[in-house]
Formats: C-alpha cells, sequence, structure tokens
C-alpha cells in the first residue's frame, strides 16, 4: 500500500489538492462582456502531485532530483469534464541536481528564479484571483511557460561565501533548428541570466535578470508586442519585503523589454497576521509602453483577502481583486472577481 506524503528508501510523493468556488466579471467600457462562476484551483495555486529525493555519494556530494505534474481536480483527468473540456496533466517541473563544494547544479524544467523572487513579495502567493499585475510579466507569453517556468535550462547556486547571501545563473536553450535551413540561424527561445538575493532575520531583498531570444510580451492576441526572432526580450525583477512581526510590508518591481515595447509593473503589499488568519492586500500598476502606437496601455490592480490556517497542511481562504486596462485611446476593460475555497498540502 502506497501512503502519500510519505518517504520511502530516497523517493518521497508530495503535493496539494486545491479546490474553489470563485467568480469573475468583465466590462468593456461599462457594458458586461464575460461574467462566469466556476470551481477551479488557481486561487492557491495549482493542485499537483511530485515525486523528489536525494541520493548521499560520500565525499560530500548529493545527487538529487524532482518530477511534479499539474493536475487538473476539478475534472475527470482520463476525459473531459461536463462541459466538453479537455482534462490536464502538465509537466510543472522534472530535473536531476547535483550538490558539494561547488555549490548546486539543477538540470531540466525549473521555476525561474523570477518567479521565484516574486513570490518571496506577493502576499496573495501568485495566486489565479485578479489584481496580481506582475503575472502578466511573469505567467508565461509562449506556450513553453517562460518566463514563469523555464524548459531545457540549467540553474547553478554559487557555494555561500557570506550567510543569507545566494548567487546563481541560468542557462536556457530554446532547441531551435540554427542549420542553414532553419529559423535564419537564431537560436529562438535561448536564453541565459542571473540572481541574487539576502536573507536575513525579517529582511529579504532579491534581483534577477534574464536575456532570451525571439520571445513576444504579452502577445499581439492581447493587444502585446510580438517579437521578431532576432530580439532580445530582456527581463528584470526586484523584490525588498521585512517582516516587522505584526505586520510584512513588501515591493516588487518588474521590467521586460523586446524590439520596441517595454513592459512594466510595480506592487505594493502588506501581511498581517492575526492569529490563525493572515490578512493581505497589494496595489499594482503597471504601463505597455509600444512607442507611442495606439497599442499603448496602463493598468491598474488591487488585491485582498485573508487565509485562515485549519492546521499546518490545510488552509480555507478567502480572495479577491481586480485589474483595469485603459487603452491608449481611453477604452476601460475592468476584471473583478473572487475566489473562496480550501487548500491541502500533503
Amino acid at each position: 500500500m502506497l501512503y502519500l506524503g510519505t518517504s520511502f528508501a530516497d523517493a518521497t510523493l508530495y503535493g496539494n489538492i486545491d479546490q474553489t468556488y470563485n467568480s469573475t466579471k468583465t466590462t468593456t467600457a461599462g457594458v458586461v462582456t464575460n461574467q462566469q462562476t466556476n470551481i477551479s484551483a488557481y486561487q492557491m495555486g495549482q493542485s499537483f502531485l511530485g515525486v523528489k529525493g536525494a541520493e548521499d555519494l560520500g565525499g560530500g556530494l548529493k545527487a538529487s532530483y524532482l518530477y511534479e505534474f499539474g493536475l487538473a481536480a476539478d475534472t475527470t483527468q482520463a476525459g473531459t469534464d461536463s462541459d466538453g473540456n479537455a482534462a490536464s496533466t502538465t509537466n510543472r517541473q522534472s530535473y536531476v541536481g547535483l550538490s558539494g563544494g561547488f555549490g548546486a547544479l539543477r538540470i531540466g524544467k525549473q521555476y525561474s528564479n523570477a518567479f521565484m523572487n516574486a513570490l518571496a513579495a506577493d502576499p496573495g502567493g501568485a495566486t489565479g484571483g485578479k489584481g496580481a499585475l506582475y503575472l502578466y510579466t511573469l505567467a508565461g507569453y509562449d506556450a513553453a511557460e517562460q518566463p514563469l517556468r523555464q524548459n531545457k535550462g540549467f540553474q547553478y547556486d554559487l557555494p555561500t561565501f557570506v550567510p543569507g547571501l545566494k548567487l546563481g545563473f541560468t542557462k536556457v536553450f530554446g532547441n531551435e533548428d540554427t542549420s542553414p535551413s532553419g529559423t535564419n540561424g537564431v537560436k529562438v527561445g535561448d536564453g541565459q541570466g542571473f540572481n541574487a538575493s539576502y536573507s536575513s532575520g525579517g529582511l529579504y531583498a532579491g534581483f534577477t535578470s534574464d536575456t532570451s531570444k525571439g520571445q513576444d510580451i504579452l502577445g499581439s492576441a492581447n493587444g502585446g508586442y510580438d517579437a521578431a526572432d532576432t530580439d532580445n526580450n530582456k527581463l528584470t525583477t526586484f523584490a525588498l519585503s521585512y517582516n516587522l512581526g505584526m505586520a510584512k510590508p513588501s515591493y516588487m518591481n518588474t521590467k521586460m523589454s523586446a524590439g520596441t515595447a517595454t513592459l512594466k509593473t510595480d506592487m505594493f503589499a502588506l501581511n498581517v497576521p492575526l492569529g490563525a488568519a493572515t490578512l493581505f492586500i497589494s496595489s499594482s500598476s503597471g504601463k505597455l509602453d509600444m512607442s507611442g502606437t495606439s497599442d499603448d496601455m496602463k493598468f491598474k490592480g488591487m488585491q485582498y483577502g485573508v487565509n485562515y490556517a485549519l492546521s499546518k497542511r490545510t488552509v480555507a481562504y478567502w480572495h479577491a481583486g481586480n485589474d483595469t486596462i485603459t487603452a491608449n485611446d481611453g477604452a476601460v476593460i475592468k476584471t473583478t472577481g473572487f475566489g473562496i475555497g480550501v487548500h491541502h498540502s500533503f
């Protein structure tokens, strides 16, 4: 018999199940254009199941691995739901690594350091609720999910030279055909980056910088920029927070540029623990600058909610928020939403 959440030899099964009743409404120029109620798993993160482990190789060297796949817990995994939507099982992360006196190296599909840096400052936990505008930048601008998760990459963490200081480098391969008959010899999707963070006491400060080839900003379907193969997409993130005990203020900045377009977002947030309950609120603003064209857009967002810990593994919660997009011609699109749910990790 297999018991979840228990280690067997060098393997540990883990995961979470998250189910939320949520409602969203979108208005364009004051007219309701879309309204939905649903059961889903995005308020506290997608439901998933994973296996991970490590092996001591001796001499201070250790091998590790992780494989994690997402679950559509609100539908039938083998087929479709009652609405005819296909069930999905997705590969969230899958990597193997070595660590020792030289630091730590992981090879495969992993969360980007940019996303992990943003997550450190977001009291809403990068939820599926509206209002956290940095997700416009980091939730993925192509089918490969980058830069939220990075496929076919190396992540290297340097040894710890100063307590609390973490330094690292990333290399990602786009797997494009660079032969004369390929994509003009351009390694589309290839990228590299570095990250630095410092954590001591209640203080956290982090910075990341990544560059990739030929990656879009939002994409033209969302009014964004479709990059040329030769465009360099540059993404930087900066996060700062300080845990005062009675409250935790934080700040997050993201900037992405490619070709003639630049997308910037700023977020100010506050996290307040009250016993088993934790209240949070964040306010965001942003701008997509398309060099003064009619595609310029401004963004505003707010997110707030409460998480109530029923135990160390089970959280009941209510999250709500809103996004407002104002186009260069003055057209306004506003989306509001809320979710009430339960999250259980194992």
